[in-house]
């Protein structure tokens, strides 16, 4: 494969995943100020391809209209409805980058094939994914479902890391000379932990979206009184994740990882990890500021893509090296 070509590759796939990251903190921000109902409809908005500004703008029966999603009583509030525009606008960009990602990797076929069957998973999840944020629409936003369009996201940029870790095979085989093989399985467990810690903090977000529906947004300092048992277990169990965090780094530090790619994602991942824990004592001890939910959900992400990033780039350095592979 021509270095041009692979080059292509990487670096629109590093910018689909930034995009991903984008979408999180916007979708993210939707789900905090209350704008998933923004557009009652999908794919239009309000029946129309560019959304009102003004309730003027809308047909004189709207209300009844969209009585069942919500609109029988409740103004029309343009800033929640281009939130949740962008928002989809955001989404159809990353469509488009995703599959010019996977139309790329195809020149990978005949040399390294999972690195396009993980491109044309990625596209296949962002399709998928796009239909689940229709159903949270047409549910009315139904927790579940947006718990299944957040668990949707993290499938996408597993699957474009693992591409383009997989890209860069040849250049990673002296990784596993660098760290002992008890390293990969201390990556996994890392993990593993992670995704517990992710669940019980699904839990919360459906528990929060159910007690704010319950609530007045004057009543957010009181929220954290309400809040089930596992959020408490969720809160404690970050130390874990500290703890296992710290640990991979410090011990790539001590070997030849330290000045490396990965050595540089492992102090970023320490630094989420407090930052995402400080963000989490703000939420439970400031009365869930509207702030903070957002960037708690892609601080989430990132922790999670930095340990998955280290996870698949010590198992593809630990493949055996294919004869026609140049990248």
């Amino acid at each position: 494969m021509k270095t041009a070509e692979s080059r292509w590759f990487f670096w629109v796939g590093l910018v689909t995943v930034v995009a991903v990251y984008g979408l999180i903190l916007v979708g993210g921000t939707v789900r905090a100020t209350g704008a998933g109902m923004g557009c009652p409809d999908w794919p239009l908005c309000f029946g129309q391809l560019i959304p009102p500004t003004d309730e003027s703008q809308l047909p004189s029966n709207w209300r009844e209209i969209y009585s069942h999603r919500g609109y029988a009583d409740a103004p029309f509030d343009a800033v929640k409805t281009w939130t949740e525009y962008l928002n989809r606008l955001l989404g159809a960009v990353i469509g488009l980058l995703v599959l010019t990602t996977a139309g790329l990797a195809r020149r990978f076929l005949r040399t390294d094939p999972p690195v396009f069957w993980a491109s044309f998973g990625a596209a296949v999840m962002v399709g998928f994914n796009g239909w689940v944020g229709s159903m949270v629409v047409a549910t009315n936003l139904r927790p579940v479902m947006i718990s299944a369009h957040m668990i949707g996201a993290f499938f996408v940029q597993m699957l474009l890391i693992y591409a383009l870790v997989r890209s860069r095979r040849a250049a990673l085989v002296h990784l596993v000379q660098a760290l002992p093989v008890s390293y990969r399985r201390w990556a996994l467990v890392a993990l593993v932990a992670l995704v517990v810690q992710i669940f019980m903090g699904i839990q919360i977000r459906e528990s929060v979206d159910l007690i704010s529906r319950a609530a007045n947004a004057a009543d957010r300092d009181q929220w954290v009184e309400l809040m089930p048992l596992i959020f408490y277990f969720h809160r404690s169990f970050s130390w874990v994740i500290l703890a296992l965090a710290g640990w991979l780094f410090w011990r790539a530090v001590k070997s030849a990882l330290g000045p490396t790619i990965v050595g540089k994602i492992l102090k970023v991942l320490v630094g989420l990890v407090v930052f995402e824990m400080l963000l989490g004592g703000a939420l439970n001890h400031l009365g869930f500021p509207l702030v903070a939910q957002p960037v708690h959900l892609l601080a989430a992400h990132l922790i999670f893509g930095a340990i998955w990033f280290l996870w698949a780039t010590l198992s593809v350095a630990s493949l055996q090296p294919q004869r026609k592979l140049h990248v």
